[in-house]
C-alpha cells in the first residue's frame, strides 16, 4: 500500500470510502408535447417569463405580418382602379364618404337651401381635396349649401375615377343637389348656377387627367392596334359618359327654363363640347389612322369618333 504525502493529500480530500463524483443531469422538458405553435406558446405563459416572452414575439409577428398583407392588398386595390398616375391621396379625403353616406347636415342643407356660415372643418375638406379645382373655395364660402354642394362635385370627380360601376353619388345625395339648384334658379338665381356648371367643367381635374392620359395613349406606338387603342379609350369614355349623364341630371332645370331664353348650350352639350376640345382636339388624335379614316369595326370607337367629329 502506497504511502507519503500524496497518499494522505487524497485521503483528506475525499475519505477513503469516497464515491465518484456524478454530474448532475438536465431535468426533462415536460411541457414539450405543448409544441412550439401558438397554443402551446399561451399554454407557457402561466409557467414562467419565458413563455410569455415568446407568446409577445409570436402576436408581434402576426400583427406586423396581417399589416403588411393589408397594406398590399389596398396598393393593389388603388392600382387596380387608377386611371392615371396620381400623387398620394390626402388624409382627409382618401375613403370617399358622399358615396353611401354624408356629414350630419348635408342632406338638410342642400334640400333647406341653407346658406348659413360655413366652418373652418368645412372649408379644409374642400382645400384638402384630391380633386379640388381652381375656385371652389371661394364659392364653397358663400354659404353652407353652396359649400356641401361643391363638395359632392369633388366626391362626384373621386367617385367617378375610381369606381368603375355602381352609383357615383349617393341616389339621395344626387336629389338634393338637384333641389338646391333647383331652389337656387326659383329665387333668380339661374344665371349664377349656369355659371356654377361652366366653372366646374372648365377647372374641374378629371378632364386633365383624362386629357394627360389620352396624349400618352395616342402617343404610344401601339396606337395603330385597334385593340390597344379601344382598350385604353374605354377606360376614358366611360367615366365620361357617367359624368355627362349626372350633371345633366343635376343641372336639369337649367335645360328647361335658362338656357333657351339665352341661346346658350344645353348642358349636356356644354359637357360634350369641353370634352371634344380638352381631350379630342389634338394633331395626335387627328392624325391617328382609326380617327382619321371610317376603317373601324369596334362600336365603342365608332361613338367615340362620331360623337367627337372624326370620320
Amino acid at each position: 500500500m502506497m504511502t507519503g504525502p500524496d497518499t494522505f493529500a487524497l485521503t483528506a480530500s475525499f475519505g477513503e470510502d469516497a464515491l465518484p463524483v456524478q454530474t448532475p443531469r438536465a431535468a426533462p422538458e415536460r411541457m414539450v408535447g405543448l409544441g412550439t405553435g401558438i397554443g402551446g406558446q399561451i399554454t407557457r405563459t402561466k409557467l414562467g417569463m419565458a413563455g410569455a416572452s415568446a407568446l409577445k414575439d409570436a402576436k408581434n409577428m402576426e400583427l406586423q405580418a396581417a399589416k403588411s398583407r393589408r397594406q398590399q392588398c389596398e396598393e393593389d386595390e388603388d392600382q387596380s382602379r387608377a386611371t392615371t398616375p396620381r400623387p398620394q391621396v390626402d388624409s382627409l379625403n382618401s375613403e370617399s364618404m358622399l358615396k353611401h353616406s354624408e356629414p350630419r347636415g348635408m342632406w338638410f342643407g342642400l334640400l333647406l337651401n341653407d346658406m348659413g356660415a360655413v366652418t373652418d372643418e368645412e372649408l379644409e375638406r374642400i382645400s384638402s381635396h384630391r380633386w379640388n379645382f381652381q375656385g371652389a373655395v371661394e364659392l364653397a364660402s358663400q354659404g353652407r349649401s353652396i359649400c356641401y354642394f361643391i363638395w359632392c362635385l369633388l366626391e362626384l370627380q373621386r367617385n367617378i375615377q375610381l369606381n368603375e360601376e355602381g352609383d357615383v353619388l349617393d341616389p339621395k345625395l344626387i336629389a338634393a343637389c338637384q333641389s338646391f339648384v333647383k331652389c337656387q334658379c326659383r329665387e333668380g338665381r339661374m344665371g349664377e348656377m349656369y355659371q356654377v356648371l361652366t366653372h366646374f367643367i372648365s377647372n374641374s381635374v378629371v378632364f386633365t387627367e383624362w386629357d394627360r392620359f389620352l396624349a400618352q395613349v395616342f402617343a404610344d406606338a401601339r396606337a395603330s392596334q385597334e385593340a390597344f387603342l379601344v382598350e385604353h379609350l374605354t377606360e376614358v369614355w366611360s367615366r365620361f359618359t357617367r359624368l355627362k349623364a349626372l350633371l345633366e341630371s343635376i343641372f336639369d332645370i337649367l335645360d328647361t327654363r335658362y338656357v333657351w331664353r339665352h341661346r346658350l348650350p344645353k348642358v349636356g352639350e356644354l359637357v360634350h363640347d369641353h370634352m371634344k376640345r380638352r381631350c379630342f382636339s389634338s394633331e395626335a388624335v387627328a392624325k391617328n389612322e382609326f380617327f382619321a379614316s371610317s376603317g373601324t369595326r369596334d362600336e365603342t370607337l365608332k361613338t367615340v369618333k362620331f360623337s367627337m367629329g372624326y370620320g
